[in-house]
């Protein structure tokens, strides 16, 4: 997925028109900040209730904002996208989203371990990355998780992978040479190292967390 999102954004970024489109989106961006916060907010919201990845509006939130805003931005959609598809799957679509869990043996165990355990599970289960974040959101709006448990777990789970995601676009978008100046903000040299560092990070804690997560659904 990652690499998929990656080569996507640099497809963009290299191949005309779309990347003279994409100069124009920044230099928007930046005249009008509230209406682009708005609107990529929206935007982010509306994918995840779709169940449409989130990879590549998590790089472009890089790419237009920076890695800082970019993150802020990410997370909040991240986590208002998600309560949406949360509350969603508790209370209107409960039917179709059991119909698609039915092939997920290990669902049950699931329910039970976040009746227990509710932020720690959450936490676990979005670290892990062993269950989709978009099928995560409407799976767990079937158990017996309290919304603020459910929502303190998915903000926290989501940043390492939003920091990745993010800093992958700045980055990308820099060494596109896409700032005003015309020359990239950060070097390629410490884009990759940043880059092989964070992914590192990022896989060690997703298989620790993914065996905290099975040996919890064991015991359940």
């Amino acid at each position: 997925m990652l690499l998929t999102a990656l080569a996507a954004l640099l497809a963009v970024l290299w191949f005309l028109p779309a990347r003279e489109w994409l100069i124009e989106l920044i230099h928007w961006a930046q005249e009008h900040p509230r209406i682009a916060w708005a609107a990529f907010i929206l935007a982010y919201v509306a994918a995840t209730v779709l169940m449409v990845p989130g990879s590549i509006l998590t790089m472009g939130a890089g790419v237009l904002f920076g890695v800082p805003l970019g993150v802020a931005l990410a997370a909040a959609a991240s986590a208002l996208g998600a309560s949406c598809a949360f509350l969603a799957g508790r209370f209107l679509a409960r039917g179709w989203v059991e119909s698609r869990l039915a092939a997920m043996p290990r669902f049950r165990a699931l329910d039970r371990a976040v009746a227990r355990k509710g932020a720690l599970i959450v936490l676990l289960a979005r670290l892990s990355l062993v269950i989709p974040y978009n099928l995560l959101n409407y799976a767990l709006g079937l158990t017996n998780v309290r919304f603020g448990a459910y929502l303190f777990g998915t903000f926290v789970g989501m940043l390492p992978a939003i920091f990745l995601y993010v800093y992958l676009g700045s980055a990308a978008g820099s060494l596109a040479s896409l700032n005003q100046d015309g020359a990239p903000e950060i070097p390629q040299s410490l884009f990759v190292a940043g880059l092989i560092l964070a992914a590192a990070v990022i896989v060690l804690i997703a298989r620790l967390t993914a065996r905290a997560l099975r040996n919890e659904l064991d015991r359940n």
